[in-house]
């Protein structure tokens, strides 16, 4: 079981480069006018995505290892955070005028509860186990 342990704190560089990389899109493209379209679509698609498949091999990990009481701030943070960008992408893909300010919105946000889940189990973000 140490492989789901693993794959799930190695996927959390991919799920932040691009939480990061979207968050760089969305931004220029907020900066610049432009239109929503294919290219954030896809972004938020991916990021959304990874996020999700992080939830699963989290959820996986907590059935196959010990539990400690940090894990309370670190599975809520995490769900909050895979909520908040489906939720800001599903709503702005069904507006009639998809805009940029609602995707980067939920990006943000979840970025900042990924952030935050990290450090509540006592890690950096960026450090590895």
């Amino acid at each position: 079981m140490d492989a789901l342990f693993h794959a799930h704190s190695g996927l959390r560089y991919l799920v932040l480069l691009l939480g990061v990389v979207n968050l760089v899109v969305l931004a220029i493209g907020l900066a610049t006018k432009k239109p929503f379209g294919k290219l954030h679509r896809a972004l938020g698609a991916s990021f959304a995505g990874t996020l999700h498949l992080q939830v699963i091999l989290g959820v996986a990990v907590a059935l196959t290892r010990p539990y400690y009481p940090q894990l309370i701030g670190h599975f809520a943070m995490m769900f909050l955070a895979a909520g908040a960008a489906q939720a800001c992408m599903s709503i702005n893909r069904r507006k009639p005028q998809p805009a940029l300010t609602l995707p980067l919105i939920g990006v943000t946000i979840a970025l900042v509860l990924i952030c935050g889940g990290i450090m509540a189990i006592g890690r950096g973000i960026l450090q590895s186990t």
